[in-house]
């Protein structure tokens, strides 16, 4: 196992075989996976993770109303958008 400032790295087999020390190590920073010397995955906090669902979240309402600012600019109205949407997936 190395660590890395505030990562550690650990091999698939480390964490198979010293899996909860793999599960408290991750549970305070984030954990790389290599397998065959190879970054396959990262085990991180949930706290990290919550925040990066929330950032995501954040990037994609921000590019949905950018869309939709963008498609009222050329014309589309709720009714056109309805009639589309019907003509595609009829019910």
């Amino acid at each position: 196992m190395c660590e890395h400032n505030q990562m550690a790295v650990m091999t698939s087999t480390e964490a198979r075989k010293n899996f909860g020390q793999f599960l408290d190590m991750g549970s305070r920073k984030a954990v790389v996976i290599k397998r065959q010397n190879r970054e396959i995955g990262a085990f991180i906090p949930m706290e990290d993770y919550k925040k990066l669902r929330a950032l995501r979240l954040k990037e994609l309402n921000d590019a949905a109303e950018k869309l939709s600012e963008q498609a009222k600019a050329n014309g589309l109205t709720e009714d056109i958008l309805a009639e589309i949407l019907n003509e595609v997936n009829p019910s």
